[in-house]
């Protein structure tokens, strides 16, 4: 085991300057840090890999707004419903207001200035002005006192959310609201809710227990707003005869995303972090090139399994890129994030990759690890992957990696991966920090050979 640590450690220990020379200062860099000579490095490729299966996953369970962004609208094939939980009980001079024949209800929305405001931000993806179609729908329930109201609004999240998938509106009507923003306006968004709900609203004697989703069939875009838990939350309103109203926060609310591609079983992910896409790699070949390269045949299992002749230092797969057919919101280059499914004590669990930077091809044709970005391809490091594949050669299990769009990046040739303050005291930001709900189709990715190339770190003495 003190072999297998110290491999790993070697591994551990690589910076950004192992990948900024050529292939033959991997091992100029084991020997300046005082790597023992026998630990030699071998560079691989391995061309014309293809996955068995690709599996693509999506989470449509509805997700609560808080602090982030709250959606409303549509773009990349993907739709945005908004469900806000409202509960209120009655004095007896607010009741005799709400049954007022002038009573009128409304919202008002904050724009998620946010995201608008930032640095770097296309100013093209604010929105502008227009009348906006909805169709309000809800749920109300009436209680008679305290404890019934209170048990009503005490349902668990995981299980509210859950339950918003099997929506039965108790009743629903459509209407419009009126949208304007610029990057220095302040003002809310206003919807007048309809009059049939505010006569539901009348029937209450005590309390109130009301959901409410908006929906906007025809919108093209996404709108985005501050969510409960912020000082800009959305607020429900009460206008009585006497000009007075009375206001109600948001108990909680949440989206409902609904994908509307026309191939259900196509290789297409979406952005905001919900979709992903499994490949998975049969271990032969990647094996075979391995034990080629060391003239070792079979690779070695002693002990406790793990073969501790080489590691993988770096493993990067390329593949075809296809932004052609694809489509993003804010069109910012959008990192592409990876994980492997590796043994842990007996049982698969996904490990994220950690990202190594090459500063020569970052600063000439930026990170190499972006989809929606000037190249004809997308190279992934997948190096725990292929390590616990390479090491653990006895056991035959295939390489599987999955795949997530991340975040879009404003500074795409920078060689920092990270926010950071400059001497004048600004901050840097290198990614946006809000997901675009972009569309990636990988359908070239996977059809088309990739390749794969290995920087393998052997103490064999004689190799």
């Amino acid at each position: 085991m003190k072999k297998l640590g110290l491999l790993f450690a070697v591994a551990a220990l690589f910076t950004s300057c192992l990948f900024d020379t050529d292939d033959s200062g991997v091992s100029s860099w084991l020997s300046s840090h005082g790597m023992p000579d026998s630990y030699k490095v071998q560079v691989l490729t391995i061309d014309n890999l293809k996955p068995d299966s690709v599996i693509l996953g999506q989470n449509l369970v509805p997700r609560k707004a808080d602090s982030l962004a709250f959606l409303l609208g549509r773009t990349s094939n993907v739709s945005q419903d908004m469900v806000m939980e409202f509960y209120f009980n009655l004095t007896d001079k607010k009741l005799a207001k709400l049954k007022s024949d002038s009573l009128s209800a409304a919202l008002s929305f904050c724009w998620f200035q946010n995201l608008y405001k930032t640095a770097g931000f296309p100013s093209d993806s604010v929105p502008g002005k227009e009348v906006v179609d909805v169709n309000l729908s809800w749920k109300i329930r009436y209680a008679k006192t305290k404890n019934q109201l209170i048990k009503m609004a005490s349902v668990a999240d995981s299980v509210w959310l859950d339950s918003l998938q099997y929506w039965e509106a108790d009743g629903s009507a459509d209407t419009t609201f009126e949208v304007s923003y610029t990057k220095k306006d302040t003002s809310v968004v206003g919807l007048d809710l309809p009059s049939a709900l505010v006569e539901e609203l009348k029937k209450a004697t005590y309390g109130v227990y009301l959901q409410l989703r908006l929906s906007t069939p025809k919108l093209e875009k996404l709108y985005r707003f501050y969510g409960p838990g912020t000082k800009r939350q959305p607020y429900m309103y009460l206008f009585a005869g006497d000009s007075s109203f009375h206001t109600f926060n948001t108990a909680r609310a949440a989206n409902i995303m609904e994908i509307n591609e026309d191939c259900e079983d196509c290789p297409v992910i979406h952005g905001g972090g919900r979709d992903s896409l499994v490949l998975v790699f049969p271990s032969e070949k990647i094996l075979d090139a391995v034990q080629e390269a060391y003239k070792d045949s079979p690779l070695e299992n002693k002990g406790d399994g793990y073969d501790v002749r080489q590691t993988v230092s770096l493993a990067q797969l390329t593949m075809a890129s296809n932004d052609g057919e694809s489509e993003s919101e804010f069109g910012l280059p959008i990192q592409v994030v990876v994980g492997s499914f590796i043994d842990s004590l007996g049982t698969e669990i996904r490990r994220m990759e950690q990202y190594r930077l090459n500063k020569n091809v970052i600063v000439e044709d930026g990170h190499p690890n972006l989809v929606f970005h000037e190249s004809d391809s997308l190279s992934l490091q997948i190096s725990q992957g292929v390590r616990e594949l390479v090491n653990k050669a006895s056991d035959k299990n295939p390489l599987r990696i999955v795949l997530k769009m991340g975040y879009p990046m404003l500074q795409e040739r920078d060689t920092l991966y990270y926010d950071r303050i400059d001497d004048d005291g600004n901050t840097i930001r290198i990614f946006l920090g809000n997901f675009d709900y972009a569309r990636y189709d990988f359908t070239k990715a996977v059809e088309n050979p990739m390749s794969l190339k290995l920087w393998m770190s052997s103490k064999r003495i004689d190799k």
